[in-house]
């Protein structure tokens, strides 16, 4: 058993991977809200977008693997899979850290994706063939008190919009003074860039805090590995 010090240093490292297995699992959740709840959004914003919630569940699975492996080293003192695990999370944590350069270099371009498939979902508005773009569009329009992506003009030709601030179609309002009044005049495309940008923020804040908690989780099994291998006093 490892004694004194490298005692807390095991547990130490059970509670991190703890905290780590949790975010995993969190992950996982995560994912498959987005995937159920905003599946046909991701469609509109970008090929590339369309596999973001299978990617998240994937790394939360990763992450939750990694951590339980973590935790029951810890307990069980086992060098191996203290050492497999404190390998794994080494290369996780360097591909975040990749992962984190290359976001931070194209963050422009996710902004770019997604206000694209903004427009791109006004053409297909009435289209009942693509749910996702009303759905995507009702749901911009309603939370940031906008209309399509650029203002009403963008319904110009299309019979029925009732996400602008009024129960009237937006063609019908064009022709009424005082329903016009009614209408949000601002399109969605500055205000979903905003939302895109403070979304980034936070993310990027939740990666650091896990790869901060990565990082302890390695230098913990590297203390430990050292107890169990016999460079401290183990009985």
């Amino acid at each position: 058993m490892v004694e004194g010090k490298m005692n807390v240093i095991k547990y130490l490292m059970f509670f991190f991977n703890f905290l780590f297995w949790l975010s995993g699992l969190a992950l996982i959740i995560v994912g498959g809200i987005i995937k159920n709840n905003y599946g046909d959004y991701f469609s509109y914003a970008d090929s590339k977008f369309t596999t973001a919630p299978v990617f998240i569940i994937a790394v939360g699975v990763i992450v939750f693997v990694i951590g339980f492996l973590g935790c029951c080293g810890a307990i069980k003192e086992n060098y191996c899979m203290v050492m497999v695990f404190s390998v794994l999370l080494g290369l996780i944590f360097i591909l975040e850290i990749v992962a984190g350069i290359l976001g931070f270099i194209y963050k422009n371009k996710v902004q770019e994706y997604a206000v694209d498939g903004l427009k791109r979902a006004v053409k297909e508005y009435e289209n009942k063939d693509e749910p996702g773009a009303s759905e995507l569009l009702d749901w911009a329009q309603l939370k940031f008190e906008c209309c399509g992506a650029n203002g009403p003009s963008d319904y110009k030709n299309l019979t029925k919009n009732e996400t602008c601030g009024t129960t009237q179609g937006v063609k019908t309002c064009h022709k009424n003074k005082d329903c016009a009044k009614k209408l949000n005049n601002e399109g969605c495309k500055s205000k979903f860039e905003q939302f895109i940008k403070k979304n980034l923020v936070v993310v990027g804040v939740i990666a650091l805090s896990i790869a901060f908690i990565q990082l302890l989780g390695i230098v913990f099994a590297c203390y430990l590995m050292k107890a169990i291998k016999g460079e401290y006093e183990v009985v």
